[in-house]
Parts: C-alpha cells; structure tokens; sequence
C-alpha cells in the first residue's frame, strides 16, 4: 500500500470517523484489527500490520467478517479504547505512517488522551499505542530490529523520515519547492507511489507535460478527488485462489494510469480495469483479494506438506521394518548354531569366546565356528542360542503384521497425495482435510467467540470436564483447544485410551487406564465415544463416527495448531451422541 493510495484511505476516513465514538475492537487473526465506530452507517476500520501485506482502510458495515480469538494486544485496545472518540486522523507526509488520536471518557486515573500510531512499513510495521506524552503503553508486534524496538513506558520515535521530502506536502502550493529539489517529477512520486512515477516515465511527452501532470495529482490530493482503479491481468471475479498473483499482475492506485501494468514477455491478454468509487473500496478489492489468495495457499501447501510428511515417516518405518524382518529371519542360525553346540558337546576345541564343533548337516569332517559366551556353559550357550531362535520366530510374525498395516497406511496416504496437490479453492481443501481425517488426522476445532477467551499472558489453568463410567473408568473431556492438548500430552499416561469424533471439530476424550489394559471394555467405550460425540460439533446427529486408540498412538506434528493432532494406529465406533448418568464434575 504505498503512500499515496493511504493518503487518500486516511482523507476518506478522517470525513467519516472523526468525532466518532469507537464501540469496539476486534481482532481478525494474524495481526489484523477490526476499529468499529458507532457512526450513522456503523464504519469499520481495517488495520493490518501484516509484514507481507500491511494495509489501512474503511470496511463495509455489511460485510461478512470472521473474527478470531482477541490477542492480547486486541485486549487492551479494547479496554482502552471502547468509548473514546476519535479527534484526529492524519498520515506523517514523508512517510507511511498514519496517527489516530482518541478522547477518553472520564476515567478514575485521570488519562484523558490515547493515541493510536499505525506504521505500514513492510517487515517492520507495527501499531502502537501511546498515552497523552506520547509514552509507549503496548504494541501490536514484537520488532526485533534494535531501531524499531518498542518498550512499553518508552518515549516513541517515529522512524526518520525520507530527507527528499522533509518538509513538502500533497499540495499544489508544495510544487515549487519539489522543483527545486527534483529535476524530474518521477523521483518525486516514486517514495510514494511508485507505480504513479513508473507511469509517469512510461507514458512519454515532455518534461513541461510531466510536471503539468504532478500538479494535477497534487490538487487531488489537495481536494479529495481520487478516482482509484484496480489494474489487474485477469477480472478480479474470475480470479482464483489457488492462482498465485505477481507483483506486477494486479496494482491498486489511488488515480488512473496511462500506461497501465508492466508489459510481461508472453502475456498477450488486455490489462483489465476496475475503478472503484472510493479508495478503501479499491484497496479492499485489490489488497483483500491478495491477501485472501497467499492465505489460501498457506493453508493448501501446509496441508501437502502433511501429507508428504507423512508418506515420509511411513517410507522410512517401512524401511526399519524390512530391515527388522531381514534380521529376524536370520533366526534360523541361531537354531543351527545351537544345534551344533549339543551335537559336538565332546569334541568342541573352545578358543577365544569361539566354539569349534562339527557341522550337522554339512560333509563329513567339516566343522563350523560357534560364537559363544565363556561365562556359560555350552549346554547353557544352546539353550540361549535356541530362546533367540524362538523370539526372531515369534517376531517375524509380529513384524510382518506391523509391516502390513504401515504398508496399507503408506499406500493411503500416496492415494491422498494426488489430491493434495491438485487442491485449487476452499471446497477442495475442505475434502482434503476430511479424508486427511479419515486417516487419522484430528484437525483443530475453531476459536472461540471472543468474549470467551482469557486474555493472553493471565493465568488460565487447564480445565477438563469428568466423568465416572458403569465399569469404574475415569473419562475426561476437554473444553477447548489448547486444554485438549494438556489433556492429551500432559496429563494422559501413554496407556490410556484416547477419543475424538471423527471428522468433526470437538473435545479430546481420555479413558483412564491405571491397569494397563490392552482393550478397553466394551460399556466404557461407548459412554466415552458417547461423550466425545456429544462435545463435537456432531452434537444433533442421530450417529457419530468417533475414532478411538491408545494414547501413545496419538502425536502432534510440528507447526500443528492447538488440538490437531495425527494418529498413527485408530479404530472407530458408531454411537449415538449422549452424557452418562453419572455425576460431572470439572476439574
């Protein structure tokens, strides 16, 4: 969002919401918070200080939007902020940095101004707020650069300006001093609208028709009359997610350009406009659909990525396994050696933890050497050399069952490979994660309402709800995400047994298993898979699917969101969700 198209969102809003009392701050996720003021058409105000994509502007009342979770800044603001009213709102002119300024209602401290300072300024953008001396009270990011660092009770420094244009203005009484600091009017624009000074030096003419051109953007500037337009290779409706977009394939300017975008060598298609009446409209159209497109295909590859994960683990069991099987067939010399060991018991020549005895089944006179231990005694060697006969041929069996089921397991997820990397919108990453979960996937539910969250940083203990099974079994249930993950990894043993509707987001069931058992009885399996369907959002179905598995099966990939987690061995139930009519009781 350069600076130009900003001076226009921040001239549109300021119209709108100066004098306006702020309701309420909601946070989108993903460093994105929601302003909405209690003007007549009920604005709201977009700040996103995402690195990638920071961007400033008004939202329709009407649009759908999901919020998340608040973050702890999120908290605070709202706090802060909710009832203050709106006096000021202005950009920084050399720079991409915009302050909002609120009067506070009556407050028992006394405080009577906040300021709100946006900085959308790439990897470092950031939001801070700041009191009525212009001391640091929070941030929205941590900056890891040393300039850009914020610590709260600091003094704010706003980060230096461009020395070019220290002291100039969006106005046209500025143009005589930007004469005679820049010889062309393209430097000019190109701190702050870089496609603007691109087209300037495109478009052709001369020097006297480029400057005659500046001054026409500068008394838009100076009256409000944008006429923002979204360039873009394709129709911004025909444009899909899966698509990646290129820097140059969709720009979003504050005025009309002459020359368009960028010619790219073998596109041969028309440059598509779209002029938008407002520029928060052009920059939620053009912007919001960027961003829309790189989240989506965040999500699709971190998805394949699990996939191929996955396929990878199970390629390299499969190997263990063979190499395993391999060494367990060699069993079978165990058994020879011990044989040879009683058959030569008087003739053996014993030299070096080395028997030498005649050799049972090879030609007469032929002997073979016998690794042994010298603290036992032959007799004792064989008996040994027979027990691990006896367990490499008991292995072979259980290793090729493992091999079996990893093998069954390897070849599903390369089926679902296919579809994970041909998904291209919303429904089919929804199928994928649907047969993700039929294999084993347990996918996170969704966040909370917001009003129902703990802010971050205060204590919130883990809470689960309790429940006694007909057979004397402990069930428990987690509440949300994060308290299904302490339920599973921190206070379930790795014997216990382990629940989660299939396919539907809900709680992490546990089935206390003090006594080791290896199945788990047929009366608390269904009461537990009852409970885990009823706490899923499979609640008013007649019939759950609900998959169930000891907790050692159960692991968390890295980069996995609280409660999602994979399991590598399951089986599943049908039951109908209910509660048991024994007590509850959280813990």
């Amino acid at each position: 969002m350069d600076a130009l198209l900003l001076e226009a969102v921040v001239a549109e809003a300021a119209a709108r919401l100066v004098e306006q009392e702020l309701l309420r701050v909601s946070f989108l996720g993903t460093s994105r918070y929601l302003l909405r003021f209690a003007s007549l058409a009920r604005d709201n105000l977009l700040v996103s200080i995402r690195p990638e994509l920071p961007r400033f502007h008004l939202v329709a009342a009407g649009q759908r939007i999901r919020e998340e979770r608040p973050d702890r800044f999120a908290t605070l603001l709202d706090h802060e902020l909710v009832g203050a009213v709106l006096t000021a709102l202005s950009r920084q002119p050399d720079d991409r940095i915009v302050t909002l300024r609120f009067r506070l209602p009556r407050r028992d401290d006394q405080a009577t101004e906040r300021r709100l300072v946006v900085e959308l300024l790439g990897r470092s953008a950031n939001v801070l707020l700041l009191d009525a001396e212009e001391r640091i009270l929070a941030a929205g990011r941590e900056i890891r650069n040393a300039s850009r660092r914020s610590e709260a009770g600091a003094i704010y420094r706003p980060p230096p300006g461009r020395d070019a244009l220290a002291g100039l203005t969006l106005a046209p009484g500025s143009l005589g001093a930007i004469k005679e600091r820049f010889a062309d009017p393209a430097d000019f624009l190109a701190p702050l609208c870089p496609s603007l000074a691109r087209d300037l030096r495109g478009a052709g003419g001369s020097v006297m028709e480029a400057w005659s051109r500046l001054e026409k953007i500068l008394q838009s500037a100076a009256t409000g009359s944008w006429a923002p337009v979204v360039y873009s290779r394709r129709p911004l409706a025909e444009i899909g997610q899966a698509e990646c977009i290129g820097r140059d394939d969709l720009v979003v300017s504050a005025l009309p350009l002459r020359a368009g975008l960028p010619e790219t060598p073998g596109c041969g298609s028309p440059i598509v406009v779209t002029p938008f009446s407002s520029p928060s409209a052009a920059v939620e159209a053009g912007l919001g659909l960027l961003e829309r497109t790189r989240d989506f295909q965040a999500k699709r590859e971190k998805h394949l990525a699990l996939v191929r994960r996955e396929i990878k683990r199970l390629l390299t069991l499969v190997g263990k396994l063979e190499a395993e099987r391999t060494r367990a067939g060699e069993s079978g010399r165990h058994r020879l050696h011990a044989e040879a060991l009683l058959a030569g018991l008087s003739t053996a020549a014993i030299a070096a933890g080395v028997a030498r005895v005649p050799d049972p089944y090879g030609e007469p006179g032929t002997t073979i050497a016998v690794p042994i231990d010298p603290a036992l005694s032959l007799q004792g060697n064989a008996q040994a050399l027979f027990d691990r006969y006896k367990k490499g041929k008991r292995g072979l069996l259980a290793i090729g069952t493992r091999l079996a089921a990893a093998g069954e397991r390897l070849s599903a997820w390369r089926r679902l490979l296919p579809q994970a990397e041909q998904v291209k919108q919303w429904a089919d990453l929804e199928d994928l994660r649907t047969a993700m979960d039929r294999l084993g996937l347990i996918h996170a539910p969704p966040p909370r309402a917001p009003g129902a969250a703990p802010r971050r940083g205060e204590a919130a203990p883990a809470r689960v709800r309790r429940h006694t099974s007909r057979d004397g079994m402990v069930i428990l249930a987690g509440k949300s995400g994060e308290e299904n993950d302490t339920l599973t990894f921190k206070i379930a043993a790795p014997w216990d047994f382990w629940l989660h509707a299939a396919g539907r987001p809900g709680a992490h069931v546990v089935v206390r298993n003090p006594q080791r058992l290896k199945v788990i009885p047929d009366a608390t399996l269904r009461e537990a898979a009852g409970i885990a369907a009823f706490y899923s959002s499979a609640r008013a179905e007649a019939h759950v699917e609900v998959h169930y598995t000891q907790r050692k099966h159960v692991h968390k990939g890295r980069g996995m969101p609280s409660g999602q987690v994979l399991l590598r061995r399951f089986r599943s139930i049908e039951v109908a969700p209910h509660l048991p009519a024994s007590s509850l009781e959280d813990v």
